[in-house]
């Protein structure tokens, strides 16, 4: 199962600021786009992502939404992004999986 994470922000620029920060280089965005979306095919990987959009919160304006397959979006928040954190580990992280080549 994949996990979509969705940015939005009202204020131009602020995705593409944001995203220059987190990815520590450029990121190709249009000024007028005011939505960016990510596929997670390994849904663990987004818990950086989300975590920084909440830790810069007082930095930037950004709205964030996860999605978890074709389901419903989640509104993550500074007072519920703990417990989503904590729910995709649960739901994805099986410490007992071997990864053999």
């Amino acid at each position: 199962m994949s996990l979509t994470v969705n940015l939005w922000s009202r204020k131009a620029g602020e995705l593409k600021k944001f995203l220059e920060c987190f990815y520590e280089n450029e990121v190709e965005f249009a000024d007028s786009e005011e939505g960016w979306f990510c596929k997670y095919d390994r849904p663990l990987e987004a818990v950086d992502l989300i975590s920084a959009v909440i830790d810069n919160a007082d930095k930037f304006q950004i709205v964030i939404c996860i999605q978890l397959g074709e389901g419903q979006y989640y509104h993550v928040t500074p007072a519920n992004h703990n417990e989503i954190i904590k729910d995709i580990f649960l739901l994805f992280y099986n410490e007992n999986k071997l990864y053999c080549n």
